[in-house]
């Protein structure tokens, strides 16, 4: 809708130019034009039940008065409009004999073809627009270098690809747009020969490379579009183009900073966008004094220091004012506040501080946007008092944006709101009840009120006309019931809260477009209810972390064709897994952990081919290595950990490969035997080199289409008829612009309604760690505490993408393998409880990543390697090994003194007992054990004798295991070290 408003801003200036160089006279048209016309009229294939002129061309008819066909005053064809014909297949190469032709225009068909050379024939074309029309390949250079070509647009051809020519001198070009194709490559220097240029979109595109100086010299410029390529360097100056009025380089990777003098004297300006770069220092002062200046947008940079005040503030024309995501500090401006135009003022996530009195702002009566958010400001609304003062500001408010403006209640003027879009006032500190005004905003659509101390609902919750979409409840303290009174929602989230029941009675009902439901972090209890199942459109449900007992009921396994988000984790659930994943499941993300489940791993989740996470740790399954889950291959992360898994993890024919695999944990099981090669080998993504670039943001998934991404267009469909009046109607009464930035925050704002960021807990660095958004770029393997044997495979030396890599507490043996150098990228190792000698390569003290590691209780012998990193760990990562000095253990071999050891807590094994440490918790024996075991002949050997001590401790764990049946072992990591432990099982 933004490039559409500019595009129709340049209308006139593209008429005028036409209008001088084309001169369309109607004449009587001559046979051999209209034979040529007629040709090609039979020679294309298009649509008849929906074209409006071919279909209308008569032969009996002038051909000069067809619809789209336009002749001089020697019956000559000059113009030829096949604009939305619906033609499709190839351009017909009679076009080509139309020598007199000046414009063309087959604008929005679907021609499938790559662009003819012979464009180039055309000698008197001045106009070809070649938009939206489905070509592909790549486009002849020569297209470019028309002496006679004004106006160029081959737009909205996303398979089109090129890179820009050498521009010779005295091309005649106007207007050029490349936009939405796939063009790359960067510009070249010639591109101040295009001196009579005004018009250049290059925007969508993969353009790269540096911005040439050259461009400076465009003085003709009045609209340059550059956003959303791949751009880099500093900015060149523009104040050579006096007529430029709209300037648009955002979503680039642009840097530096920049000069104030890049923009003196651009009097005409009046549409500035350089967001999405990385430019820095301060922010140009000559854009603040620009009275032509309608947008200014400046967001998510790194510009910084203090904003002076706005010049002349009350005459400026600004209407756009977005510095959001930069690190501008000090107080607002109060000029900023007598921008009487200003319709947008985002300046979220600065460094802004002060007290704000939204009186004061409340007087820009033309105020559309308004984000204050995540600054150090401090919001005051109190002064805006009942009556007049409140029903007169912000008359026009329709999305307020105040998260983390240490708010300490609602605003009472926001019950006078009632025409309010979207409304975010989370994270600050509002306690007590939500009012119940807010539920009945009938244009509201997004309500956030998370990351408060909220408590309850103000009664009463019946016969309410909210048709809230998305509703944001979560981290309060809410308790009670849920309310499900939403006839619209589409998006819940009422997680970390104490909400104890939900009406689940004819839910589906009372909410039939609801696609993201989460009840995770609260107090529910009792079985999953099968009405669950019954929301048809239901994409996402999160009950984790509640008291939810029983089985898991059978629906929601059959409903996985539909679910994309299953999260159960961290609940007491039982029984089973049902082997009931259809053959067309959908699920990406999939979390049992947690929870009291038995049985085996089933058979049909490699039926869900789309799945991306897999958790099933913390339960009780008894299986052994689920090969048949390498026909998933979309699995990134794979969690089997604290089950009775057991034997080999070798895979037979292993024909699947898990090559997108990069979280494996399989800890705490019975597995044994030698890791094997062709796994590991089969592990692609722990292989990629991360400096060679790649997509390393957070792993998401969509939610309503896993490949199209949701649209407005989409969830206006999903709602009901009423609500679709009403967003249409502010559609079209709003300024495009405007309606750009509110649909931003809607629908493509973090987690929103189109995608899910995934959450799982991991062992890492010694802790449990739960990572709330997965970085793509994170790689763990996991296979402590259970049988493995054999030396370390050189195979798992090659995954050189790992971060954390935990072998310990198993039975390896032999040498640290040398080539462990490889690993560059490890942050955490853990080799210690295994039976590894030899000396501790040299190379491992190259891994200068390294944050964490533990090679204790091995038969390691030598002196510690020099290094970085190898002396800045504590002594009780190297103890139990009796042969190891050196700092920064005590002695070296010469008995000198080295560093001090950091006196341990608790106890460790030794590396003679078993593989797994121990700790006591004295709480779980009784006083007659205590007796029988606490006196007599024991009680010396175990105050003075670490060995003894321990190896009684675990042989009284293990007597307590097999005759007290209540009792389990757990594993947990204290101070980066691992030991088994007793506790009560979670019944």
């Amino acid at each position: 809708m933004k490039m559409i408003f500019l595009w129709l801003s340049l209308l006139p200036f593209c008429l005028i130019n036409l209008s001088i160089n084309i001169i369309f006279v109607t004449s009587h048209c001559l046979g051999h034009q209209q034979s040529l016309l007629l040709q090609l009229k039979n020679n294309l294939i298009f649509n008849s039940t929906k074209s409006t002129k071919l279909v209308d061309w008569d032969p009996r008819k002038d051909c000069c008065e067809w619809n789209g066909v336009t002749c001089n005053n020697k019956g000559h064809v000059i113009a030829l409009d096949l604009s939305h014909e619906f033609i499709f297949g190839q351009v017909e190469t009679n076009l080509f004999n139309l020598k007199y032709l000046q414009s063309l225009n087959v604008a929005y068909n679907d021609f499938h073809s790559e662009i003819h050379q012979e464009f180039q024939t055309l000698n008197n074309l001045r106009y070809l627009n070649l938009s939206s029309a489905g070509f592909v390949g790549h486009v002849p250079i020569e297209i470019f270098q028309i002496p006679s070509l004004q106006v160029l647009d081959v737009s909205y051809n996303l398979d089109l690809r090129g890179s820009l020519p050498n521009f010779p001198h005295q091309l005649s070009l106007h207007n050029l747009n490349l936009s939405h194709t796939n063009f790359s490559g960067p510009l070249p220097k010639s591109i101040h020969n295009l001196s009579q240029l005004f018009a250049l979109d290059l925007s969508n595109c993969q353009f790269n490379g540096t911005l040439p100086n050259s461009i400076s010299n465009l003085t003709q410029l009045v609209h340059l579009d550059l956003s959303f390529n791949n751009f880099i360097g500093p900015l060149p100056s523009f104040n050579n183009s006096k007529s430029l009025k709209v300037l648009s380089l955002n979503h680039n990777d642009f840097n530096g900073t920049i000069p104030s003098s890049h923009f003196e004297g651009l009097i005409n300006l009046t549409s500035i966008d350089l967001g999405d770069n990385s430019f820095y220092g301060r922010a140009p002062s000559s854009l603040f004094r620009l009275q032509s200046l309608q947008q200014l947008m400046l967001y998510y940079n790194k510009f910084e220091g203090v904003l002076e005040e706005f010049p002349n503030a009350s005459w400026s024309l600004l209407e756009m004012l977005d510095l959001s995501g930069n690190n501008f500090e000090g107080p607002i401006p109060m000029s900023m506040f007598k921008l009487k135009r200003l319709q947008l003022l985002q300046l979220t996530k600065n460094k802004f501080n002060g007290t704000i009195q939204l009186d004061v702002i409340g007087r820009l009566q033309n105020l559309f946007t308004l984000d204050l958010g995540h600054n150090k400001l401090f919001v005051d609304h109190a002064s805006i008092r009942d009556g007049h003062d409140a029903s007169s500001s912000f008359p026009n408010l329709k999305t307020l944006w105040l998260p983390s403006c240490n708010l300490r209640s609602f605003p009472n003027f926001l019950k006078y709101k009632s025409s309010l879009l979207y409304l975010d006032l989370s994270n600050n500190q509002i306690s007590g009840a939500i009012p119940n005004w807010i539920w009945r905003f009938e244009s509201m659509v997004v309500l956030n009120v998370s990351y408060n101390s909220l408590t309850s609902f103000e009664g009463p919750l019946h016969n309410l006309s909210s048709n809230l979409f998305k509703l944001d409840l979560h981290s309060n303290q809410l308790q009670g019931l849920a309310p499900t009174f939403l006839k619209n929602a589409i998006y819940l989230d009422y997680s970390s809260n104490k909400f104890t029941s939900i009406s689940l009675k004819d839910i589906e009902s009372h909410m039939p477009f609801l696609y993201f439901l989460s009840l995770s972090n609260n107090s529910f209890h009792g079985t999953i209810h099968e009405s669950f199942c019954n929301i048809s459109g239901l994409r996402a449900l999160d009950l984790s972390h509640n008291s939810f007992n029983g089985k898991i009921p059978l629906c929601l396994t059959k409903r996985s064709n539909t679910l994309r988000l299953l999260s159960l984790s961290g609940n007491q659930l039982n029984d089973h897994i049902s082997d009931a994943f259809t053959t067309s499941c959908d699920l990406r993300f999939l979390d049992l952990s947690g929870n009291l489940l038995s049985g085996t791993i089933p058979k049909s989740l490699s039926n869900c081919k789309h799945l991306q996470v897999l958790n099933l740790g913390n339960n009780h399954l008894i299986d052994r290595f689920p090969c048949f889950l390498n026909k998933i291959s979309s699995l990134r992360v794979m969690i089997l950990r604290s089950n009775k898994l057991h034997g080999h993890i070798e895979c037979p024919n292993n024909n699947e490969k898990w090559e997108t695999l990069r979280i494996v944990d399989l800890a705490a099981n019975n597995f044994n035997g030698t890791l094997p090669p062709s796994l590991l080998q089969s592990w692609k993504a722990l292989m990629l080199d991360e400096d060679k670039g790649g997509n390393f943001g957070h792993l998401f998934f969509n939610l309503y289409d896993n490949f199209n991404p949701m649209n407005v267009k989409t969830a206006i469909v999903d709602l009901n008829s009423e609500l679709q009046m009403k967003l249409a109607k502010f559609i079209e009464e709003e300024p495009p612009y405007l309606l750009d930035h509110i649909v931003l925050h809607i629908f493509e704002e973090g987690v929103g309604l189109r995608s899910y960021e995934d959450s799982i807990t991991i062992v890492n660095k010694g802790r449990t760690m739960n990572l709330v958004k997965i970085f793509i770029a994170f790689t763990s393997l996991d296979f402590s505490s259970n049988n493995f044997e054999g030396q370390i495979p050189q195979e798992l030396m090659k995954l050189t993408s790992l971060h954390a890599l935990n072998l310990s507490q198993n039975g390896f043996l032999g040498n640290i393998p040398s080539s462990i150098s490889n690993l560059k990228r490890l942050e955490s190792l853990d080799l210690s409880f295994n039976s590894l000698s030899g000396e501790i390569p040299n190379e491992l003290a190259s891994l200068t990543f390294l944050e964490v590691m533990n090679i204790s209780y091995n038969h390691l012998v030598g002196k510690i390697p020099i290094g970085t990193q190898m002396q800045s760990f504590q002594p009780d990562s190297f103890i139990g090994n009796e042969g190891l000095f050196g700092p920064p253990l005590t002695q070296n071999s010469n008995g000198e003194k080295g560093y001090s050891p950091t006196q341990s807590h608790g106890y460790e094994t030794d590396d003679d007992d078993d593989d797994e440490s121990s700790n006591i918790h004295w709480n779980f024996l009784s006083v007659e054990l205590g007796f029988t075991f606490g006196f007599g002949i024991f009680i010396i050997p175990i105050i003075l004798w670490k060995r003894w001590r321990m190896w009684y401790s675990k042989k009284v764990d293990d007597m307590l295991y097999r005759i007290i049946p209540q009792l389990d072992f757990v594993h947990e990591y204290r101070g980066g070290k691992k030991y088994r432990t007793l506790r009560w099982k979670p019944y």
